[in-house]
C-alpha cells in the first residue's frame, strides 16, 4: 500500500506536469491511445497473469530440492521470450491498423499517426514487462514484497524527469515511460542474487511445473486481456464523435479513480495471494476461507471509505491538482462527473481483484475467463445504448455494471468450492503429481502412482 501510495503520488505530479504542457488535446490523445495498445499486448503476454500463475509453482518447487526453481523459472523464461520477441515485432508492424479500427477509431489521420509512432516506442516495454513477470515471481512466492513495491514506488521518476525538460516533447515523454520499465526490473536483481537465482537458456515443454503454470497462465492471459479489453471498449467509446476532451477527462479521471482500487484491491489481493495458493497446496480449506474473507472483507471496507472521500473532495482535488495551464475548469467538471460515477463501484472492483486470484490460487484459471467474458459482454451490451443519451459518462455506467457481473460470478464460484470439498483442490492435487513425477523422473521409475479424484 506505501508503494501505491508513492506511486500515486508521482502519478500526480506526472499528470500535472503532462497536463500543463498537453492538457487534453491531441497530443494527449495519441499518447493515451498508444499505452492503451502497448499495455493490452502486454497483460496478453505476460501482466499478472503469469506471475500469479507461477506462484503456486515456485512454492512446490520450493519444496523439492534446491536448484529446481532456478530450473524452473530459466525454462519459464525462454519459452516465454521465444513468444515475446517475434509476437513484439508483428504488433508493431500492424500498429496502424489497430489504432484505427479498434483503440481509437474516432481519432483524426495525423493524430492516429502520431500515436502509432508513440505505439512503436512503447513496444519495447511487453518484452521488459514478461521478464518482470516471471522474475518477479520468485519474490512474491517467497512473500518478500519490497523490491517488487520499490518497483512500483518509482514508476513515474524517468517520465517526470522528461517532462521537466525544457524541450520535453510527446516523444520523449514516451521514452521516458519505456526507462521507467527498464527500471522496474533491474530493482529485482539484488534479490534474485540473494536467493542464489542462476539463469540460463533452457526448453523443456514436458518440465511438470512447466506445464502447471502454462495451464493457468494461458487463459489467465486471455482473461486479463479480455479484462484489459475493458479499457480498449472505453477509448474507442470516449472517442467518439471526434471528441479528444472525453478521451483526456476519462484518463485524469481514472488516475485518481484507480488510486483506491489498487490500494485496497490490487495490494491487498497480492499480499494475501502467495499465503491463500500455500492454504491451497496444504489443503487446509478452513485456513484458506478464513483468509479470503478476511482479505475481501478488508478491501471492500476500505474501499467504500475511499469512494466516499472521492465523492465528496473530488472536484476540490481536481482543481487543486489539475486545473492549470490548458487544462480547464470545463475539463476539470467532466473529468468530477467520470470520477463520481467510477467511485460507486469501487467495494466491486476490489472485490473481484481479491476473489480473482483466490480462485487461481485454486488451480482455476477459467472461471475468472469466463466472468470477463460476461463483463465484457455487459459493458458492451450497456456503454454503447447509453452513449448518444449521455455521452461519455456511459463509460463509468457501464464499469459498474459489468463490473457487478464479474463479481457475482467469481464470488459463487469460490463459496461453492469452498462448500464441495471434492472441487475446491486445484493445486494441491496438481502439487502431488508434480512431487510423484519428480521423483520418477530422477529415479527412472516408468510407473507413476495416480491421485484418487
Amino acid at each position: 500500500m506505501t508503494a501505491f501510495l508513492i506511486s500515486a503520488a508521482f502519478g500526480v505530479i506526472r499528470q500535472i506536469l503532462f497536463n500543463a504542457r498537453f492538457g487534453i488535446g491531441e497530443e494527449a490523445a495519441a499518447l493515451y491511445a498508444a499505452l492503451r495498445l502497448a499495455e493490452t499486448v502486454s497483460t496478453l503476454i505476460a501482466g499478472g497473469a503469469l506471475t500469479n500463475a507461477l506462484v503456486p509453482y515456485v512454492l512446490i518447487a520450493m519444496r523439492q530440492h534446491s536448484s529446481a526453481v532456478s530450473t524452473l523459472i530459466s525454462r519459464l523464461l525462454t519459452i516465454v521470450m521465444t513468444v515475446a520477441v517475434p509476437f513484439t515485432l508483428v504488433f508493431g508492424i500492424t500498429a496502424p491498423a489497430l489504432l484505427r479500427w479498434l483503440i481509437a477509431p474516432g481519432l483524426d489521420p495525423a493524430t492516429q499517426a502520431l500515436a502509432t509512432l508513440l505505439t512503436r516506442i512503447l513496444i519495447a516495454e511487453i518484452v521488459l514487462q514478461v521478464a518482470y513477470g516471471v522474475l518477479s515471481a520468485v519474490l512474491i512466492a517467497r512473500g518478500q514484497f519490497f523490491l517488487p513495491a520499490l518497483g512500483i514506488a518509482l514508476r513515474n521518476t524517468v517520465i517526470i524527469l522528461t517532462l521537466l525538460w525544457p524541450q520535453a516533447s510527446i516523444v520523449t515523454t514516451a521514452i521516458g515511460s519505456l526507462g521507467d520499465s527498464v527500471i522496474q526490473l533491474l530493482l529485482l536483481v539484488p534479490g534474485l542474487l540473494h536467493h542464489r537465482l542462476r539463469l540460463r537458456p533452457a526448453w523443456r515443454l514436458r518440465d511438470p511445473l512447466v506445464r502447471g503454470t502454462l495451464r493457468l497462465a494461458i487463459p489467465g492471459a486471455i482473461s486479463g486481456t479480455i479484462n484489459y479489453s475493458n479499457a480498449i471498449v472505453d477509448t474507442a467509446i470516449a472517442s467518439l464523435g471526434a471528441q479528444a476532451a472525453g478521451l483526456g477527462a476519462m484518463h485524469n479521471a481514472l488516475l485518481l479513480g484507480h488510486l483506491p482500487q489498487r490500494l485496497c484491491g490490487t495490494a491487498i489481493g497480492q499480499a494475501a495471494y502467495p499465503y491463500l495458493a500455500a492454504a491451497a497446496i496444504a489443503r487446509d480449506r478452513s485456513l484458506f476461507k478464513r483468509r479470503w474473507l478476511w482479505a475481501t472483507g478488508a478491501a471492500i471496507m476500505l474501499a467504500t471509505l475511499s469512494g466516499l472521500a472521492l465523492a465528496f473532495g473530488g472536484r476540490w482535488l481536481i482543481q487543486i491538482l489539475f486545473e492549470r495551464g490548458a487544462f480547464d475548469s470545463a475539463a476539470g467538471d467532466l473529468t468530477f462527473a467520470i470520477l463520481l460515477i467510477f467511485a460507486i463501484g469501487l467495494p466491486v472492483y476490489v472485490m473481484v481483484e481479491v476473489t480473482g486470484r483466490a480462485l487461481i490460487a485454486l488451480g482455476d484459471a477459467r472461471t475468472p475467463l469466463v466472468a470477463n467474458l460476461a463483463q465484457l459482454a455487459s459493458r458492451i451490451t450497456v456503454a454503447i445504448p447509453l452513449w448518444p443519451t449521455v455521452g461519455v459518462l456511459a463509460v463509468p455506467i457501464a464499469t459498474v455494471i459489468s463490473s457487478i457481473v464479474e463479481a457475482v460470478i467469481l464470488g459463487g464460484m469460490v463459496l461453492i468450492r469452498l462448500r464441495i470439498p471434492a472441487v475446491w483442490q486445484g493445486v494441491a492435487n496438481e502439487a502431488q503429481v508434480v512431487a510423484w513425477q519428480d521423483r520418477d523422473e530422477q529415479s527412472g521409475l516408468a510407473e507413476k502412482p495416480k491421485i484418487a479424484s
